[in-house]
């Protein structure tokens, strides 16, 4: 940039750090619980109930190994189950045949045993406003079933892309450092 005199020494925008912004962080609005807030808006005409949001924050390492180290029986239980899971999951997404009673109870069951897991996680990426894990629980439990699984979608989404995003970046390494060692002859 040239320089001119009188000219602001602005900063050039860092896009790289507006995108890790933007992948850390996700804003939630939970509109079921709407009601609990009071109506806001000029005058009595455009009074209108406003839904609250929540603020999630990527995990990062030591929120996963606390969040590992509590549930460790929990998990181990559940590495027990996942033969039966994946071949449930299998056959649903085969779509050849449907699932017995028996197997779509297990699956509730299932998914009932892993919630605290789930619940753990979510209190960990809540950023904003600061909850313990009994306030997570009592909001998830308030929550109707639109808003909680629109909630359990993002944390799936947000926990499944730092993995995809790290694998992303280790291999964009790795080839990186295979180029380099090719352009100076060293052998691996």
């Amino acid at each position: 940039m040239v320089s001119v005199k009188g000219q602001l020494d602005a900063p050039v925008l860092d896009v790289s750090s507006m995108q890790q912004d933007y992948w850390e962080r996700q804003e939630v609005l939970l509109p079921s619980l709407a009601r609990l807030n009071k109506p806001k808006g000029w005058r009595k005409y455009f009074r209108k109930e406003q839904a609250p949001k929540l603020v999630l924050k990527r995990l990062d390492t030591t929120d996963w190994e606390n969040i590992q180290n509590q549930h460790y029986i929990l998990r181990k239980e559940i590495l027990k189950d996942m033969p039966t899971i994946n071949k449930l999951a299998s056959k649903m997404k085969s779509n050849k045949e449907d699932l017995t009673e028996k197997e779509v109870k297990y699956l509730v069951a299932m998914d009932e045993k892993t919630k605290p897991m789930m619940l753990s996680i979510l209190k960990h990426m809540i950023h904003e406003p600061k909850m313990t894990y009994e306030e997570v629980v009592i909001m998830y439990q308030m929550l109707d079933d639109f808003d909680s699984k629109t909630l359990m979608a993002i944390v799936n989404a947000m926990t499944s892309e730092k993995a995809s995003i790290t694998q992303i970046v280790t291999n964009e390494r790795t080839a990186e450092i295979h180029r380099m060692r090719n352009e100076l002859g060293v052998s691996q």
